[in-house]
């Protein structure tokens, strides 16, 4: 299988080989449910093209039209009785846990699940029997830890990614090794919502908005879920593989425009996002060389990064091994993958030159003493 990879990176890293780089150096019983890929596999995926258009506010170039269809087909999600789908409208919790545990459960399940004790949740209402189940199998967190659901309130970007993946019984704790800020607005690794946002990376489920951010406390609406749904489960079916390696290469083009302006805090962000793509995609077709040779780029990147903020503490002995770091990755990515060895090449001159930058420094410490 081959996959369109790094067509742009070439044409940029041409420019950026050693001015930039050495001025930086310088300084109870469990309701058993299936899970969405579970059902998805019994289902059968259909390809991107259908029959009729089932939503009349949804044109073919709608940027939710082929998930919209798609979960409809597969009863996954449902319109209104005048056609529409309302991409723009807001989800409330109640809402979005329907859409999740809805497909993943019996009527009989439903039916057992007549009482709850969250505080706000009326008897008789028609979420509760969703609310219990999801509390049930650990989806959300219930009494003692949180006496109120806030069905009403809109369900937030993370809270959606949270309930969907446990859901599908994805462990959160999935990349545990990468511990790594991922944007400006996710930026503590010990948050209850990191991993949940790491995961999401590394499925393409989500990417980083034009703004640089990763939203977790958007609000979201009903083309943002079926969006949110629909990539998962592409995912689970090894059908996202190409969006995450186009995923990795747009963040290495971030990668270098944030350090051609000097920016390198939101360099080590774009690193680590294209780190969880390459990883992702690595996740899913382990044995093919061009995924293979990309995580081998993305680790090179990654360690460039790292040894530009090394040079920036002054650290050139770091520097100097970060720098050999990358070679050798870049070397590997070339053995791996040979049409990537143009791109590897580059990686291996910028961290040559970082190297020997660092090497200039260290002899002129050494002369100063």
């Amino acid at each position: 299988m081959s996959y369109l990879l790094y067509s742009n990176v070439l044409t940029l890293l041409h420019f950026t080989h050693s001015g930039t780089l050495q001025a930086l150096m310088k300084r109870s019983i469990r309701i058993p449910i299936i899970s969405v890929a579970t059902l998805a596999l019994f289902l059968g995926f259909h390809g991107t093209s259908y029959a009729e258009q089932s939503f009349n506010d949804l044109s073919e170039d709608h940027p939710v039209y082929e998930a919209a269809e798609y979960l409809k087909s597969n009863g996954i999600i449902s319109g209104y009785s005048d056609g529409t789908f309302k991409p723009d409208k807001q989800v409330n919790r109640a809402e979005a846990l329907k859409i999740i545990i809805g497909t993943l459960v019996t009527e009989d399940q439903l039916s057992i699940a007549t009482t709850t004790n969250f505080s706000d949740v009326p008897e008789g209402s028609w979420y509760l029997p969703y609310v219990e189940i999801a509390k049930v199998n650990g989806i959300i967190d219930g009494p003692p830890e949180k006496d109120a659901f806030n069905g009403e309130s809109p369900v937030k970007k993370v809270e959606f990614i949270k309930i969907l993946l446990l859901a599908n019984q994805v462990d959160p704790n999935s990349y545990s090794e990468i511990q790594l800020p991922l944007a400006s607005d996710v930026t503590d690794t010990n948050a209850w919502f990191y991993p949940y946002m790491r995961y999401a990376l590394t499925a393409s489920m989500t990417m980083i908005a034009q703004d640089g951010l990763l939203h977790p406390a958007r609000e979201l609406t009903r083309g943002e879920t079926a969006l949110l749904i629909y990539r998962y489960l592409m995912y689970k079916a090894d059908r996202r593989t190409q969006a995450l390696l186009s995923e990795t290469e747009s963040e290495i083009l971030v990668i270098l425009s944030m350090l051609e302006n000097n920016n390198i805090e939101q360099a080590e962000y774009a690193s680590a996002r294209a780190l969880l793509a390459a990883r992702g995609a690595h996740a899913s077709r382990p044995n093919e060389s061009i995924v293979v040779g990309a995580l081998k780029v993305s680790e090179a990147f990654r360690a460039l990064v790292r040894a530009y903020r090394s040079g920036v503490n002054g650290d050139f002995a770091q520097v100097e091994k970060l720098a050999k770091d990358a070679w050798s990755l870049g070397e590997q990515a070339k053995t791996e993958e040979p049409s990537l060895g143009t791109l590897a090449d580059q990686v291996q001159t910028i961290s040559q030159n970082m190297a020997e930058s660092a090497r200039n420094e260290m002899d002129k410490e050494e002369e100063t003493q």
